[in-house]
Protein backbone atom coordinates (compact mmCIF):
# COMPACT_ATOMS: atom_id res chain seq x y z
CA UNK A 1 0.00 0.00 0.00
CA UNK A 2 1.34 3.30 -0.64
CA UNK A 3 0.29 6.51 1.77
CA UNK A 4 -0.78 9.39 0.57
CA UNK A 5 1.46 11.38 -2.31
CA UNK A 6 1.63 14.17 -0.70
CA UNK A 7 4.20 12.29 2.39
CA UNK A 8 4.50 15.12 4.64
CA UNK A 9 0.83 14.68 5.29
CA UNK A 10 0.67 11.30 5.14
CA UNK A 11 -1.33 10.55 8.06
CA UNK A 12 -3.94 12.39 6.77
CA UNK A 13 -4.21 11.01 3.43
CA UNK A 14 -6.76 8.13 1.99
CA UNK A 15 -4.22 4.74 1.43
CA UNK A 16 -4.54 4.14 -2.16
CA UNK A 17 -2.75 0.84 -3.89
CA UNK A 18 0.91 1.15 -5.63
CA UNK A 19 0.25 1.12 -9.07
CA UNK A 20 -2.84 3.28 -9.36
CA UNK A 21 -2.42 7.64 -9.56
CA UNK A 22 -4.56 9.06 -7.08
CA UNK A 23 -7.35 10.83 -8.07
CA UNK A 24 -6.97 14.31 -7.05
CA UNK A 25 -10.79 14.39 -6.38
CA UNK A 26 -9.87 12.27 -3.40
CA UNK A 27 -8.31 15.37 -2.02
CA UNK A 28 -11.05 18.30 -0.43
CA UNK A 29 -10.03 21.55 0.10
CA UNK A 30 -11.80 25.01 0.65
CA UNK A 31 -11.13 28.61 0.07
CA UNK A 32 -10.53 30.57 3.14
CA UNK A 33 -9.83 34.29 3.67
CA UNK A 34 -6.64 35.62 4.52
CA UNK A 35 -5.06 35.88 8.25
CA UNK A 36 -6.20 38.37 10.07
CA UNK A 37 -3.09 39.86 11.18
CA UNK A 38 -0.70 42.47 10.39
CA UNK A 39 1.43 41.99 7.75
CA UNK A 40 5.00 43.26 7.91
CA UNK A 41 5.98 44.02 3.91
CA UNK A 42 9.61 42.77 2.97
CA UNK A 43 11.36 45.28 -0.10
CA UNK A 44 11.77 41.66 -2.21
CA UNK A 45 9.27 42.86 -4.82
CA UNK A 46 7.75 45.89 -6.33
CA UNK A 47 4.49 47.18 -3.67
CA UNK A 48 2.72 47.84 -6.31
CA UNK A 49 2.83 44.26 -8.30
CA UNK A 50 -0.87 42.53 -8.43
CA UNK A 51 -1.14 40.46 -5.19
CA UNK A 52 -2.57 36.61 -6.55
CA UNK A 53 -2.22 34.69 -3.45
CA UNK A 54 -4.45 32.19 -2.81
CA UNK A 55 -5.54 30.75 0.76
CA UNK A 56 -6.78 27.51 0.89
CA UNK A 57 -7.44 24.66 3.69
CA UNK A 58 -6.27 21.27 2.63
CA UNK A 59 -6.62 18.44 5.22
CA UNK A 60 -7.36 20.61 7.86
CA UNK A 61 -4.43 22.68 7.63
CA UNK A 62 -4.29 26.40 6.00
CA UNK A 63 -1.81 27.17 3.32
CA UNK A 64 -1.14 29.61 1.54
CA UNK A 65 0.35 30.03 -2.34
CA UNK A 66 0.93 31.83 -5.16
CA UNK A 67 2.58 34.46 -2.97
CA UNK A 68 3.89 37.54 -4.67
CA UNK A 69 4.05 40.22 -1.57
CA UNK A 70 6.16 38.35 1.02
CA UNK A 71 6.17 39.69 4.76
CA UNK A 72 6.65 38.91 8.28
CA UNK A 73 3.73 38.39 10.63
CA UNK A 74 5.13 39.64 13.96
CA UNK A 75 3.54 37.06 17.06
CA UNK A 76 4.77 39.02 20.11
CA UNK A 77 4.58 38.45 23.90
CA UNK A 78 1.69 38.90 26.10
CA UNK A 79 1.78 41.36 28.52
CA UNK A 80 5.26 42.71 28.22
CA UNK A 81 6.75 39.31 29.30
CA UNK A 82 9.43 39.43 26.32
CA UNK A 83 12.84 38.23 26.92
CA UNK A 84 14.61 40.26 24.03
CA UNK A 85 15.13 37.40 22.14
CA UNK A 86 13.29 36.45 18.41
CA UNK A 87 12.96 33.48 16.25
CA UNK A 88 11.88 33.86 12.38
CA UNK A 89 9.81 30.30 11.74
CA UNK A 90 9.77 29.47 8.08
CA UNK A 91 7.12 26.92 7.23
CA UNK A 92 7.38 24.00 4.74
CA UNK A 93 5.52 23.31 1.64
CA UNK A 94 7.83 22.00 -0.97
CA UNK A 95 7.89 25.51 -2.33
CA UNK A 96 4.33 24.61 -3.89
CA UNK A 97 2.47 26.86 -0.48
CA UNK A 98 3.52 27.50 2.85
CA UNK A 99 2.55 25.75 5.17
CA UNK A 100 1.68 28.75 7.31
CA UNK A 101 -0.55 27.18 10.44
CA UNK A 102 1.08 24.18 11.89
CA UNK A 103 4.33 25.09 10.87
CA UNK A 104 3.70 28.93 10.90
CA UNK A 105 1.24 30.20 13.07
CA UNK A 106 1.27 27.46 16.09
CA UNK A 107 4.78 27.43 16.21
CA UNK A 108 4.67 30.82 16.72
CA UNK A 109 2.08 30.89 19.21
CA UNK A 110 4.36 28.53 21.50
CA UNK A 111 7.13 30.60 21.12
CA UNK A 112 5.51 33.97 22.34
CA UNK A 113 4.29 31.90 25.10
CA UNK A 114 7.75 31.30 26.03
CA UNK A 115 8.78 35.35 25.69
CA UNK A 116 10.26 35.29 22.32
CA UNK A 117 9.10 37.30 19.44
CA UNK A 118 8.43 35.33 16.40
CA UNK A 119 8.20 36.31 13.08
CA UNK A 120 6.08 33.74 10.99
CA UNK A 121 7.74 34.18 7.10
CA UNK A 122 5.46 34.67 4.21
CA UNK A 123 7.55 34.02 1.26
CA UNK A 124 7.39 33.42 -2.04
CA UNK A 125 6.99 29.68 -3.06
CA UNK A 126 6.66 29.15 -7.10
CA UNK A 127 3.86 29.83 -8.66
CA UNK A 128 0.81 26.82 -9.24
CA UNK A 129 -2.40 26.76 -10.97
CA UNK A 130 -4.90 28.97 -9.61
CA UNK A 131 -7.53 26.48 -10.19
CA UNK A 132 -7.79 23.49 -7.09
CA UNK A 133 -7.91 20.61 -9.05
CA UNK A 134 -5.16 21.43 -11.22
CA UNK A 135 -3.23 22.66 -8.13
CA UNK A 136 -3.99 18.95 -6.58
CA UNK A 137 -3.04 17.32 -9.43
CA UNK A 138 0.61 18.87 -9.53
CA UNK A 139 1.13 18.37 -5.82
CA UNK A 140 0.13 14.63 -6.28
CA UNK A 141 2.90 13.87 -8.92
CA UNK A 142 5.48 16.30 -6.98
CA UNK A 143 5.27 14.50 -3.95
CA UNK A 144 4.69 11.47 -4.49
CA UNK A 145 8.52 11.74 -5.34
CA UNK A 146 9.14 12.33 -1.46
CA UNK A 147 12.44 11.40 -0.56
CA UNK A 148 13.78 10.01 -4.25
CA UNK A 149 15.26 13.05 -5.74
CA UNK A 150 16.28 16.71 -4.67
CA UNK A 151 13.99 19.37 -4.25
CA UNK A 152 15.13 22.24 -6.14
CA UNK A 153 16.50 25.14 -5.22
CA UNK A 154 14.05 28.55 -4.56
CA UNK A 155 16.02 31.49 -4.58
CA UNK A 156 12.86 34.09 -4.00
CA UNK A 157 12.36 32.06 -0.53
CA UNK A 158 16.21 32.48 0.36
CA UNK A 159 16.27 36.36 -0.59
CA UNK A 160 12.93 37.15 1.48
CA UNK A 161 14.47 35.16 4.47
CA UNK A 162 17.49 37.38 3.89
CA UNK A 163 15.43 41.06 4.00
CA UNK A 164 13.34 39.62 7.13
CA UNK A 165 16.86 39.02 8.78
CA UNK A 166 17.41 42.58 8.13
CA UNK A 167 14.15 44.10 8.79
CA UNK A 168 14.46 42.97 11.92
CA UNK A 169 17.87 44.36 13.17
CA UNK A 170 16.59 47.42 11.67
CA UNK A 171 14.13 47.36 13.86
CA UNK A 172 14.79 45.66 16.75
CA UNK A 173 14.94 48.19 19.38
CA UNK A 174 11.36 49.41 17.81
CA UNK A 175 10.34 45.52 18.95
CA UNK A 176 12.73 45.68 21.90
CA UNK A 177 14.50 42.62 20.66
CA UNK A 178 18.58 42.32 20.93
CA UNK A 179 19.82 42.85 17.36
CA UNK A 180 22.56 40.19 18.65
CA UNK A 181 19.97 37.31 19.63
CA UNK A 182 17.68 36.56 16.36
CA UNK A 183 17.41 32.95 15.24
CA UNK A 184 15.89 31.02 12.69
CA UNK A 185 13.35 27.91 12.50
CA UNK A 186 12.79 26.11 9.25
CA UNK A 187 10.18 23.46 7.91
CA UNK A 188 11.05 20.80 5.07
CA UNK A 189 11.21 23.31 2.44
CA UNK A 190 11.89 26.04 4.75
CA UNK A 191 14.85 23.91 6.45
CA UNK A 192 16.08 23.78 2.65
CA UNK A 193 15.82 27.97 2.32
CA UNK A 194 17.76 28.13 5.60
CA UNK A 195 20.58 25.95 4.74
CA UNK A 196 21.08 28.25 1.44
CA UNK A 197 21.06 31.35 3.69
CA UNK A 198 24.02 30.03 5.39
CA UNK A 199 25.67 28.82 2.26
CA UNK A 200 25.20 32.12 0.15
CA UNK A 201 24.09 34.67 2.11
CA UNK A 202 25.85 37.30 4.60
CA UNK A 203 22.39 37.81 6.49
CA UNK A 204 23.37 34.00 8.37
CA UNK A 205 25.95 35.66 10.01
CA UNK A 206 23.97 36.90 12.26
CA UNK A 207 21.90 34.51 13.32
CA UNK A 208 22.56 33.41 16.78
CA UNK A 209 20.66 30.05 16.39
CA UNK A 210 19.11 27.50 13.25
CA UNK A 211 16.48 24.95 14.21
CA UNK A 212 16.22 22.62 10.83
CA UNK A 213 13.19 20.18 11.45
CA UNK A 214 12.59 17.34 9.11
CA UNK A 215 15.22 18.88 6.53
CA UNK A 216 16.84 17.26 3.18
CA UNK A 217 19.26 15.04 5.32
CA UNK A 218 20.85 13.71 2.11
CA UNK A 219 22.41 17.65 1.71
CA UNK A 220 25.55 18.51 2.60
CA UNK A 221 26.07 22.14 3.65
CA UNK A 222 29.04 24.34 2.09
CA UNK A 223 30.96 25.84 4.60
CA UNK A 224 29.83 29.06 6.15
CA UNK A 225 28.41 30.21 9.44
CA UNK A 226 27.68 27.49 11.64
CA UNK A 227 25.06 29.08 14.92
CA UNK A 228 24.36 26.78 17.21
CA UNK A 229 21.69 23.86 15.67
CA UNK A 230 19.11 22.00 16.98
CA UNK A 231 17.50 19.04 14.59
CA UNK A 232 14.74 17.14 14.06
CA UNK A 233 13.34 14.19 12.21
CA UNK A 234 11.16 10.90 12.27
CA UNK A 235 13.02 7.28 11.15
CA UNK A 236 10.25 6.75 8.77
CA UNK A 237 10.48 10.34 7.07
CA UNK A 238 11.42 9.42 3.40
CA UNK A 239 13.88 12.31 3.64
CA UNK A 240 15.34 10.58 6.73
CA UNK A 241 15.83 6.70 4.72
CA UNK A 242 17.14 8.64 1.53
CA UNK A 243 20.27 10.70 3.53
CA UNK A 244 20.44 9.03 6.91
CA UNK A 245 22.56 10.94 9.13
CA UNK A 246 24.65 12.84 6.07
CA UNK A 247 23.69 16.29 6.77
CA UNK A 248 24.52 15.72 10.23
CA UNK A 249 27.80 14.27 9.85
CA UNK A 250 28.33 17.32 7.54
CA UNK A 251 27.41 19.98 10.04
CA UNK A 252 29.58 18.19 13.04
CA UNK A 253 32.55 18.09 10.92
CA UNK A 254 32.48 22.09 11.03
CA UNK A 255 30.74 22.51 14.90
CA UNK A 256 29.82 20.28 17.93
CA UNK A 257 27.19 22.53 18.62
CA UNK A 258 24.62 20.51 17.68
CA UNK A 259 21.23 18.81 19.16
CA UNK A 260 20.46 16.00 17.27
CA UNK A 261 16.57 14.53 17.81
CA UNK A 262 15.70 11.00 15.72
CA UNK A 263 12.53 9.66 16.13
CA UNK A 264 11.05 6.39 16.43
CA UNK A 265 8.04 7.78 14.61
CA UNK A 266 6.08 10.60 13.11
CA UNK A 267 6.61 10.85 9.33
CA UNK A 268 7.04 13.45 7.30
CA UNK A 269 5.45 16.86 8.32
CA UNK A 270 4.50 16.55 11.57
CA UNK A 271 4.69 20.10 12.43
CA UNK A 272 2.39 21.21 15.56
CA UNK A 273 0.01 18.13 14.44
CA UNK A 274 -0.52 15.31 17.15
CA UNK A 275 1.00 12.13 15.56
CA UNK A 276 0.44 9.88 18.73
CA UNK A 277 4.58 9.71 18.55
CA UNK A 278 7.59 10.26 20.47
CA UNK A 279 7.55 13.11 17.74
CA UNK A 280 5.04 15.27 19.19
CA UNK A 281 7.59 16.08 21.90
CA UNK A 282 9.91 18.05 19.50
CA UNK A 283 8.42 21.56 20.49
CA UNK A 284 8.93 20.95 24.33
CA UNK A 285 12.38 20.02 23.37
CA UNK A 286 13.36 22.65 20.85
CA UNK A 287 12.16 25.32 23.51
CA UNK A 288 14.08 24.05 26.42
CA UNK A 289 17.46 23.69 24.51
CA UNK A 290 16.30 27.34 23.12
CA UNK A 291 16.29 28.26 26.68
CA UNK A 292 19.83 27.37 27.26
CA UNK A 293 21.52 29.31 24.23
Amino acid sequence: MLKAALGFLAALLITATATAQPDPSMFAAEVVPPVQGELIPLPTVDPQSENAEQWNRVFGQVWVRNVSHPGLYRVAPKNGRGNGRAVIVVPGGGYSFVSIESEGFWVAERLAAQGYTAFVLKYRPRTTPAGMEEFIAALVADFGNLGQRQLPDHPPAVDDLAAAITLIRERAAEWEIDPGSIGAIGFSAGSRTTIRLLENHPEAALLDHVGLIYPPMAQTIAPGPRPDLFMAIAVDDPLFRQGGLTMVDSWLAESQAVEFHLYSGGEHGFGLRPQGTTSDLWIDQYLAWLALQ
